[in-house]
């Protein structure tokens, strides 16, 4: 089964059935503009990323995070174009983190995936109709 972790997405309702096919559950629509829909999958082999890259290599757009799991690091993603991109997250953010070297220098591959993700996760925004930037804001009552 692989290390689990928790991932959260947010995905076109159309699509759901996709995702629940990869193991994930609808979460919540309220809150959400029509016609998208938070999916959830609380015990995510590896993070279910090879699920969501094959998802993301056949054009569905999404976007989402994980938590860490024993061998690896949360991340946030985001499908868009074909593309899958992810990068590390801090936890309780949608934000990508970048390490900084003992030296004071960056990890330029993580820098590079973090603007990567930030574009992709910016252009699923427009595509859900949502402003460019804005993210997407849950329902907390």
């Amino acid at each position: 089964m692989g290390d689990r972790a928790y991932t959260e997405l947010t995905c076109r309702e159309a699509d759901a059935a996709l995702f629940e096919r990869a193991g994930f559950v609808e979460e919540f629509r309220s809150g959400l503009p029509s016609g998208l829909v938070t999916m959830v999958d609380v015990e995510a082999p590896d993070g279910n990323i090879t699920a969501l890259q094959t998802l993301a290599s056949t054009g569905i757009v999404f976007r989402g995070w994980h938590d860490a799991g024993g061998s690896y690091d949360g991340a946030c993603f985001a499908g868009f174009d074909g593309k899958f991109f992810e990068a590390p997250r801090l936890d309780h953010s949608d934000l990508p983190c970048i390490e900084v070297h003992v030296d004071g220098t960056v990890d330029v591959g993580q820098l590079e995936s973090a603007g990567a993700y930030l574009r992709a996760a910016d252009a699923v925004a427009r595509a859900f109709g949502l402003p460019s930037g804005k993210p997407i804001e849950e329902d907390v009552t």
